[in-house]
């Protein structure tokens, strides 16, 4: 079978299993021997795997620095020397010592560990305490897994129910010489592990929790060629000791038998699909796991249950010769190709149809009401759910559940977002904006009802492929939780998160309220914009670019809108309120420091007033069971008029740069936030733009390259006719690919990524092209086999060794000929593999040729002669091809070039429309917000605002210039040289391409 993830690992720390890999393993009723590999990052462990299966078609090797293995991919198939047994192989995602996540690579470890009965550490750098020392996950295993539910850590226990360790040492050869003495590996181990060692060192709980560990070192497969299409060497090009060592490997692992759970029960598939289950839920919950509850419930689920799912009912047909299993998620899906539009092939993280996921998160409970289209671009959530957790103690934390939903949406999102004080009715108006009765639960006590940040995705009810995202905030100054600090916090993450800020309040715009908004003037504690200031200098001057809309909401408004008797708007009501008053003393300056704030931070600003909504006091405690027809008049029209703002002029969540916010974006900004603030750092925006783009960025190559070789194996039917046809398929599959990493990508100045997705796509073309060009070879191989079949039984019957023989030895090979050039589609080596042929038939023929009596020696000179020339045109005819192939190959990447040079122009294109409108946009504001400090008279503080706005023009005028996107191209040029192998054979054309794209 072909490799299948069997476990993903989710962004928002949740865990996704396939149901096809679970359908592969309930399949197999018969005992299974299991083998995981973990270690660091480009070590060659899927390269070794697949040396233990014996396959070069199985995991995807990775180059250094390029895509690795993500989560747990798997291989089952018949065990090549166990006897009704089968083999399943696990290749853990490498682990990254300084940038990886810690949390999820200790989990991806324990998986490891209980789901398999062999553990290997695969490393490079030498057998040293430093490099065992790297596997610091093992310290965490007593801590989060127990040998029995009902007791203490039992180290002893414990170790009795792991697997057997194995250190594979890549790339080295041990000197195992001491003096006259010859060390064993296990003695050299041995004076590794026993080496003095702190308590809590990882070197020390490998000793205490893997009984007899043992080593092996493993020399380079092919020094020649290090990493460099190592999937595609012949066996006999691979050193003889790395074939040695390996094969010393696999008869030592496939000596230790099968996975067994409590009293040494075998597992079977069955088994070991129920175990991956119950690992992956209590793992996600954050539950330690009680090994003893779980083989109990494993062996309970194997004695009661059988699996009688249709999908997991394949037929024994599958298991075919030569120690393979023929892929049923290829023949279980067929059918349902209509349904989903496609046929589910296994090429990557997360190709598995929707139809097949189970999704496992972090937080138990009852799942909430969801509702997933079937592309998964958008959600329609019944009722809210906690964003952001608020503990008892003042710690804030993001639920994984909701990050779970934000993750399906691939819309961009526009987040509004309510603040206030409690008990100021600020759910209500979160539920008219839901277009729902009920939803954001309304308080009706003196208390604080809403906790932490709460979630509403509805999509939007005016801009199709957009969804609304309405974030209820936990009221602010509850005289109950009494902690200043963790309301600022709430605050600054609703200013942070939104694109439209709502502030609502009770009663008028006075000083009492401005007084109580005091959060405003607290966010230059809790915001900053540039990661290199100081922590005591304030970039404030640059909120406006990245702060959402202002819209202050007043509730049970009684005044009448009049100044110095005349009517006035809500707008001109806000205005005058948040006017400045002349003077420099304390009082002045306090009184102005809130007005200033908002003037200053705030793009824009909208007032909306509204009256009470009814009269009645029981009524007013149950707001949301009143219909809309018991309400004031007034009431309802204020409303409405505060809906059709917000879903006309709220716009879409954006980084800095205009870039749309997604909903999976959105989740990972929450994160990045919340870290921040749980670390006791300050948030800052620059560096969590630079985080999301990493991140980001990275899935837009992986996306990308996704759908590259999906699109590939969908629209090619191997072998093609010619290289061309093959070439035109991958440029159209390319520049989808190209166009789908360039939409979802941002913030890749060095273009790394754009690299990236060049280089990985290349590598793939290249192994399709190798696969069509074998593909064609076997094909055309068998096809002259079978039309030459009576050809070859005359010559070993020596038919031809008679007189007139060469002629009847003729006229058959030109029927051989003419019957082989009539099988249809035979693909590019069609010319070649003739040509071997009859180049292999020339001494037989010239054999038979001289044997024949019934020939001259002149008409035998001149036959021969004739051959010769024939076989001259055919060799000239391949080479004239493979020169052809060479140069298309070269051309698809010039192609290749093109398509990223072009796309990559049409999207900063776009990047410098949208930074335009975002600058002048700030300009805009800050320029008004200058005159109106100029009419007011206050002139200091208008020439104070000279200078930002002399540095907002000069940032424009650079915008505006062409000068960067010309570098930025030359960026790609350079990159190219390394991504595309063959660029350099172009280097000439190379100027000539880029002058025409800066040029246009």
């Amino acid at each position: 079978m072909a490799p299948i993830c069997l476990i993903e690992a989710l962004p928002s720390g949740g865990w996704r299993v396939n149901d096809s890999a679970l359908c592969i393993l309930k399949n197999v009723q018969q005992p299974v021997q299991v083998i995981a590999i973990f270690g660091p990052k480009w070590t060659g462990k899927s390269f070794l795997m697949n040396k233990i299966a014996e396959t070069q078609q199985g995991f995807q090797l990775s180059l250094p620095g390029g895509p690795c293995t993500e989560g747990i991919w798997m291989l089952c198939f018949p065990h090549p020397s166990l006897k009704e047994h089968h083999l399943v192989l696990l290749d853990i995602e490498g682990f990254d010592t300084e940038k990886g996540d810690k949390r999820k690579e200790i989990k991806l470890f324990i998986l490891a560990v209980l789901l398999s009965n062999v553990f290997i550490y695969n490393t490079q750098g030498g057998v040293t305490q430093e490099e065992l020392q790297k596997l610091i996950y093992v310290k965490e295993l007593p801590h989060l897994v127990k040998a029995a539910s009902d007791e203490e850590t039992n180290t002893c226990l414990l170790a009795s129910l792991l697997p057997h360790f194995i250190w594979c040492s890549r790339d080295t050869i041990l000197d195992l010489n001491m003096g006259e003495e010859i060390l064993t590996p296990e003695d050299y181990l041995n004076d590794v592990l026993n080496a003095r060692q702190g308590a809590e060192s990882s070197v020390c709980w490998i000793n205490k929790l893997f009984l007899q560990p043992r080593l092996y070192d493993i020399c380079e497969p092919c020094p020649t060629a290090r990493f460099v299409n190592l999937d595609s060497l012949p066996e006999d090009q691979l050193a003889f000791l790395f074939k040695k060592q390996v094969q010393t490997l696999k008869e030592y692992i496939f000596n230790k038998g099968t996975k067994t759970i409590t009293g040494g029960e075998k597992a079977t598939g069955q088994m070991l699909a129920c175990l991956v289950e119950s690992l992956t839920s209590s793992l996600s919950e954050g539950d330690v796991v009680p090994l003893d509850k779980v083989f109990e419930r494993v062996a309970w689920k194997e004695g009661s249950k059988k699996p009688d799912s249709p999908d997991c009912s394949f037929p024994c047909s599958n298991f075919t010769e030569g120690n393979t299993l023929a892929h049923p998620v290829v023949s279980t899906t067929r059918d349902r190709k209509q349904e989903f539009g496609e046929e589910i092939k296994c090429v990557g993280p997360s190709q598995y149809s929707p139809k097949f996921e189970r999704v496992v998160v972090q937080q138990s409970g009852k799942p909430t009401s969801l509702t997933r289209t079937r592309k998964q671009l958008s959600v329609n959530m019944e009722k809210p759910i906690c964003l952001i957790e608020n503990s008892a103690s003042g710690d804030l934390h993001v639920n994984q559940k909701a990050l779970e939903i934000l993750s399906e949406v691939q819309q961009p999102v526009i987040v509004v977002a309510i603040v206030g004080l409690y008990r100021t009715g600020k759910s209500y108006l979160m539920n008219k904006l839901a277009r729902k009765q009920k939803g954001f639960s309304l308080g009706s006590t003196v208390e604080s009802h809403t906790k932490g940040i709460w979630m509403w995705c509805v999509p939007h009810p005016i801009k199709q492929d957009h969804t609304l995202v309405l974030l209820d905030t936990e009221g602010l100054g509850d005289v109950n939780k009494g902690d200043e600090k963790n309301d600022c916090w709430i605050f600054a993450l609703a200013v942070l998160l939104s694109s439209m800020f709502v502030y609502n309040s009770m009663g008028t715009i006075d000083q009492n309220a401005l007084d109580k908004l005091h959060y405003v003037t607290e966010l230059t504690e809790c915001i900053k914009v540039k990661s290199c200031n100081s922590k005591d200098e304030d970039d404030s001057f640059h909120f406006a670019r990245f702060f959402p809309a202002f819209v202050w909401t007043v509730r049970d408004f009684t005044l009448e809108l009049k100044l110095d008797g005349h009517p006035i708007t809500e707008n001109e009501y806000l205005e005058h309120a948040l006017q400045l008053r002349p003077g420099y003393g304390a009082k002045v300056q306090k009184y102005n420091f809130p007005r200033q704030c908002i003037r200053s931070y705030f793009p824009s600003r909208k007032c909306f007033v509204f009256e009470r909504p009814v009269s009645c006091v029981e009524k007013l405690r149950k707001l949301e069971e009143v219909s809309e027809n018991e309400l004031e008049a007034s009431f309802v029209k204020q409303a409405q008029e505060f809906c059709h703002y917000v879903f006309e002029t709220a716009k879409t969540k954006t980084l800095h740069g205009g870039h749309n916010v997604t909903g999976t974006l959105l989740g990972n900004l929450a994160v990045t936030y919340v870290d921040a603030i749980r670390s006791g750092a300050v948030p800052c925006l620059e560096n969590a733009v630079t985080a999301l783009a990493q991140i980001e960025n990275s899935a837009a190559v992986k996306q990308g390259h996704e759908h590259y070789m999906k699109e590939i194996e969908r629209r090619t039917k191997f072998p093609t006719a010619t290289a061309e046809e093959f070439s035109d398929v991958h440029a159209a599959c390319e520049k989808e690919a190209i166009q789908i990493f360039i939409n979802r990508s941002f913030k890749d100045d060095d273009r790394k990524c754009q690299g990236e997705i060049m280089r990985v796509i290349h590598l793939s073309y290249e192994q399709f092209r190798q696969r069509n060009e074998q593909e064609s070879a076997n094909l055309c191989t068998q096809v002259i086999i079978d039309v030459s079949r009576s050809l070859e039984e005359q010559i070993t019957a020596g038919y031809y060794s008679r007189p007139g023989g060469y002629q009847c030895f003729i006229e058959d090979q030109k029927r051989v000929v003419a019957d082989y050039k009539a099988f249809p589609g035979k693909g590019i080596k069609a010319d070649e593999i003739l040509n071997n042929f009859l180049n292999g038939k020339e001494a037989v023929a010239q054999a038979i040729l001289q044997t024949d009596k019934t020939l001259l020696e002149k008409d035998k000179e001149i036959e021969a002669e004739r051959v010769k020339k024939e076989a001259i045109e055919r060799d000239m005819v391949v080479m004239k091809q493979k020169e052809e192939a060479l140069q298309q190959n070269i051309l698809a990447q010039q192609r290749s070039y093109e398509e990223n040079i072009q796309q990559l122009k049409i999207k900063m294109e776009e990047d410098r429309i949208k930074l335009l409108e975002e600058q002048e946009r700030v300009m805009d504001s800050k320029l008004k917000e200058q005159n109106a400090l100029q009419e007011k008279n206050f002139l200091e503080k208008a020439n104070r605002m000279n200078a930002e706005i002399e540095n907002l023009r000069q940032e424009k005028a650079k915008t505006e210039s062409q000068s960067w996107v010309s570098a930025a191209l030359e960026t790609v040029g350079t990159i190219a040289t390394v991504a595309l192998p063959g660029w350099g054979k172009l280097a000439g054309v190379a100027p000539l391409i880029l002058s025409k794209f800066v040029r246009n």
